[in-house]
């Protein structure tokens, strides 16, 4: 970990410490709104996930994190390397929206652990946050062990079944 990262974790947990909430277990079956944090590589599982939440007519919303220079669309549900500062911080133009939603479910679809993905998921102000990887600090209220398995679309499979086991008596 290099001093930038250093700094960058450090500016995170100050934050983490004035972020309050209240962690509330969901009802999947329930739910109204629903936000997923995902990559590029993840577009199937991120398809799969919006077309099952919308079945339900769940509000469903997502922010996709790029790690390399690209040019995607630029839009309010994107973060490119070119909206990090300096030390690899997101701007928050470009994340104040989606943190502040009180999502009753948070979905980390990511396969990787970076920064950017950490930073997003431990500012949210999401009632639950669901996902799989989990770093030196945990942001999740769930942790899913998918082993050695690096298929997105297996771990959007699990995220649903493990959500739904909460709900039944």
């Amino acid at each position: 970990m290099g001093i930038k990262e250093i700094y960058a974790r450090r500016k995170l947990d100050k934050l983490v410490s004035k972020n309050h909430r209240q962690v509330v277990f969901p009802n999947v079956d329930k739910a109204k709104n629903i936000g997923v944090i995902w990559q590029p590589t993840q577009k199937q599982a991120f398809q799969y996930l919006k077309n099952y939440f919308n079945r339900e007519q769940i509000i469903f919303r997502g922010f996709c994190v790029f790690e390399k220079i690209t040019n995607p669309p630029q839009d309010t549900n994107t973060l490119t390397v070119k909206d990090l500062d300096f030390w690899g911080v997101p701007k928050n133009d470009k994340i104040d929206e989606f943190t502040s939603i009180k999502f009753e479910i948070l979905l980390n679809i990511a396969m990787e652990n970076n920064f950017a993905l950490d930073y997003i998921t431990a500012l949210s102000k999401a009632q639950f946050k669901v996902g799989s990887l989990a770093g030196d600090k945990n942001y999740f209220d769930m942790n899913i062990n998918i082993g050695e398995n690096t298929d997105p679309m297996y771990l959007a499979k699990q995220q649903i079944f493990y959500l739904a086991q909460l709900n039944k008596k």
